[in-house]
């Protein structure tokens, strides 16, 4: 299967953050062993949306309830995968994406009513204004800046072994919070609440904090590991100069802090770029009743 070349945000909760019938569920799945592990996950999520959908792509997808999950000693933290509601929040952000008068041909006006009524499930958890509270979000071809904002380098976890590469930060609840709080306070104070990038901080802040605090964080590079080679890997400083860049504006160093910035927007430009050639975002969709042959972009689920 093919792996998304996408990074994700996840949480993973106890399963105390759950409701008891939720809790009694999530437990007998780790239990059973029936969890993929976060480097197989998004080509099987992927792989179920689509064979989910019909040929006229005008119904939502219903796939099972899955779920990554973590073993700790103090029993299973879970990360459920969501799909069918963040599918509905996919098509209803259509409209946010394209002209009014487009979206019919984008999203046939029955898949919109019915993404209109589906709720945000029963493991969401309370909104804010960073948008419906599920456990994971997804970003095409890069790893944004703000995400790195609640994690440091020393806590990198690298594989590089044939058929097994992975890039990823894990860290607890309490600190992943403490460092976005101090983020959006530093970018607050230094440039604005209404700059734009103290804004996606502040979003990433009010996110975390509506999970449980015994919760785990983390930021995983997904398929950007395949597009990236082993030495961009091994090299890879990006928290580091987000931590650096907070640091410089925050003693009033604005120079040193751009200098920073834009040695990270320009390593991950170079990267996004890659998107527009390659075809691995994008899914050949053959209709039979026209014959028609249509290329759809990936369902990118959400994303903040």
């Amino acid at each position: 299967m093919q792996t998304p070349c996408a990074a994700f945000l996840r949480v993973y909760e106890p399963l105390a953050a759950f409701s008891d019938e939720r809790a009694a569920l999530w437990r007998e799945y780790a239990e059973a062993g029936q969890a993929v592990s976060a480097r197989e996950g998004p080509a099987i999520q992927r792989k179920l949306v689509y064979e989910a959908m019909n040929p006229e792509w005008d119904i939502l997808p219903r796939v099972p309830e899955q779920a990554y999950v973590l073993d700790t000693e103090d029993g299973p933290l879970i990360c459920p995968w969501e799909l069918n509601e963040r599918s509905a929040a996919a098509v209803r952000g259509i409209g946010d994406q394209v002209p009014r008068n487009l979206v019919d041909a984008f999203a046939p006006r029955r898949l919109t009513m019915m993404a209109g009524a589906m709720s945000a499930g029963p493991d969401a958890r309370g909104d804010s204004d960073a948008g419906p509270c599920w456990h994971e979000h997804v970003a095409m071809w890069h790893v944004p800046t703000k995400w790195f904002a609640c994690v440091e380098s020393s806590e990198r976890e690298l594989v590089l072994e044939p058929g097994k590469r992975g890039l990823r930060y894990r860290v607890p609840m309490a600190r992943a919070r403490r460092r976005a709080r101090r983020a959006y306070g530093i970018l607050q104070t230094s440039l604005g609440r209404s700059n734009p990038v103290a804004v996606s901080v502040r979003q990433v802040s009010e996110w975390l904090s509506v999970f449980h605090p015994r919760s785990m964080v983390e930021v995983d590079y997904g398929g950007l590991v395949w597009v990236l080679s082993d030495a961009d890997l091994r090299g890879d400083d990006s928290p580091q100069l987000v931590h650096d860049g907070l640091t410089a504006l925050a003693r009033g160093d604005v120079v040193a802090a751009g200098r920073g910035y834009e040695q990270l927007m320009r390593r991950w430009r170079v990267i996004r770029l890659r998107e527009r050639s390659n075809l691995w975002t994008k899914t050949l969709t053959y209709t039979p009743k026209t014959g028609n042959i249509s290329v759809f972009p990936t369902c990118r689920l959400n994303r903040f």
